[in-house]
């Protein structure tokens, strides 16, 4: 009767313990699950930290140098001309956000779009210089707006340049034409007023016989 009793308690303290390790493992296993998540998240936290760091706006301007002309009071001497500008930026501009101004000192003349050229350099080709009044001083400015969110725009320094187109020298032959045009319009005055002044001498010629 006692090695039944005996067997029946070992069974019945079988048991409880059977659950009671059960229940630490699952335990064990969530807790570690949790600090795996927890560990998860806060190394997600700092790479989503430093992502936002890196997504921070633009605010600056683009940078605007004159590549063309190089330096400021530039005498030009052809009919066309070239100028350059390097821009730079995190965000480019596009094209249609760079423009050239030109103006003197008493008027604005013109606004227009430049070329890109890759490099970060932009170009306009100045082909009309003819049309524009010479030995006088023009100044030149760029803008450019670039490709970030905010559209941050900058502007170049003012530059001066000095417009000196040579004009061609007659030729010889043009020389000698021209002198003797004025030979013979010279040598018409001359019969013009001999054919005039000769009525009046021989009229006086008469009148005196």
């Amino acid at each position: 009767m006692k090695r039944v009793l005996k067997k029946k308690n070992k069974r019945n303290l079988l048991k409880p313990i059977i659950f009671i390790t059960l229940f630490l493992a699952i335990t064990s296993f969530q807790i570690f699950n949790y600090l795996s998540n927890l560990n998860e998240n806060q190394n997600n936290y700092f790479n989503n930290e430093g992502l936002f760091i890196a997504q921070e706006p633009d605010t600056t301007a683009p940078i605007i140098i004159f590549l063309q002309p190089l330096v400021n009071n530039t005498i030009i001497q052809t009919t066309t001309y070239t100028i350059k500008v390097n821009i730079s930026d995190d965000n480019p501009p596009l094209y249609g956000n760079v423009t050239l101004q030109m103006s003197n000192y008493t008027a604005f003349l013109f606004n227009v779009t430049m070329e890109y050229d890759g490099e970060n350099q932009w170009s306009f080709k100045w082909d009309n210089i003819s049309s524009y009044p010479n030995l006088d001083v023009y100044i030149i400015q760029v803008w450019a707006k670039d490709s970030s969110p905010t559209e941050n725009q900058g502007k170049s320094n003012k530059f001066y340049i000095y417009l000196s187109i040579k004009t061609d020298a007659p030729g010889i032959l043009t020389l000698l034409l021209y002198v003797f045009a004025i030979s013979i319009i010279f040598a018409g005055i001359i019969v013009c007023l001999n054919k005039k002044l000769m009525p009046k001498s021989s009229n006086k010629k008469e009148g005196k016989n």
